[in-house]
């Protein structure tokens, strides 16, 4: 009897490995819908259930700043279909010199950072599916409502948080002002998710346009958003940069599309680089006037731009494939 049930036992849990293992497989191979239920199994949500008292007050007390601080939903942006094509050269008030032009192996990002001392003004964020416990700071609440943490940016007064329903999702920003030691601005980034029009509903899931990063200056903020997948399924209507009064909420230019689908943007004096490139699509870096939003320059890239760093007075460019070291001047 004692071996039966021993044997019983034995199945059982094997059973259980299967379908655990059968749950992961489809989560992964199927739409981000489901790999943000698979996620919750792990979330941070999960994660605040778990705490202790202590743990629990604060995340508690810390998601409380931001679900009662007013969210703003900004209006329907205009959504330009004048992609770039062959631009004319305009005045600028930097230039790019190309250093070094050198192939990579694709996968060694972490690699590339390292060798060239460069980083991002990033927090990790915790995403226990891939068992990344993250270093944000405690006051940084790791879930908003049904939403996890998607980005965590630093800037020198502020902190940008990024919130979506999993990491190819974001809809909410909140703005923390480290002076001040409070949440200030919150925005719901809805009605920039979608183009007016698109190819085929099944791509929903591809073409919901996320908020990539966010460079503050004074009362304007700079944002890109773009999906990942072709242009054409959103009918050309993707990845742009905007500029935001602060004061207003309201819009003072938005860039043409295809123009910034890299991971980041930096600014120079007046100048904004950014990047684009997909597959079997043009792939170029752009320079954008901060002040207006038109495309001042474009310089071709072998591939897509992911990365855009600068350190002193070079510019380092990671690419699908390529590394490229420019001189500003």
């Amino acid at each position: 009897m004692k071996k039966q049930l021993q044997f019983k036992s034995s199945q059982n849990v094997n059973v259980l490995r299967l379908l655990v293992g059968l749950i992961a497989f489809i989560a992964v191979h199927s739409s981000p819908l489901f790999k943000f239920s698979f996620y919750l199994f792990s979330s941070p949500v999960s994660l605040a259930n778990n705490a202790t008292p202590d743990e629990n007050s604060l995340v508690s007390k810390e998601k409380s700043l931001i679900d009662d601080l007013k969210i703003f939903k900004l209006e329907v942006p205009p959504f330009r279909v004048d992609a770039p094509q062959n631009i004319r050269t305009q005045p600028s008030s930097i230039q790019l010199r190309l250093l070094s032009e050198t192939p990579n192996q694709i996968t060694d990002n972490e690699a590339w950072f390292e060798r060239n001392n460069l980083s991002l003004p990033t927090y990790q964020v915790p995403n226990n599916f891939n068992h990344i416990s993250g270093n944000i700071p405690d006051r940084i609440p790791p879930v908003f409502k049904n939403n996890i943490l998607v980005s965590a940016i630093r800037d020198r007064d502020h902190e940008f948080l990024i919130y979506g329903n999993d990491f190819s999702d974001s809809k909410y920003l909140f703005v923390y002002d480290l002076e001040k030691q409070k949440f200030t601005l919150g925005y719901d980034f809805s009605n920039y998710l979608f183009s007016p029009t698109y190819q085929d509903s099944g791509d929903l899931d591809y073409i919901n346009q996320s908020l990539n990063w966010v460079v503050p200056e004074g009362d304007i903020l700079y944002f890109s958003h773009s999906h990942n997948t072709y242009a054409k399924s959103s009918n050309g209507m993707n990845a742009y940069l905007t500029a935001l009064n602060t004061k207003t909420n309201k819009i003072i230019w938005r860039s043409q599309p295809l123009v910034c689908n890299a991971a980041n943007f930096v600014i120079i004096d007046d100048v904004i680089i950014c990047g684009y490139g997909f597959t079997n699509e043009p792939d170029y870096l752009y320079l954008i006037n901060k002040n207006t939003g038109d495309l001042l320059q474009q310089i071709k890239l072998n591939t897509a731009p992911e990365y855009i760093i600068r350190k002193q007075d070079q510019l380092y460019v990671r690419t699908y494939d390529t590394d490229y070291i420019f001189e500003i001047k």
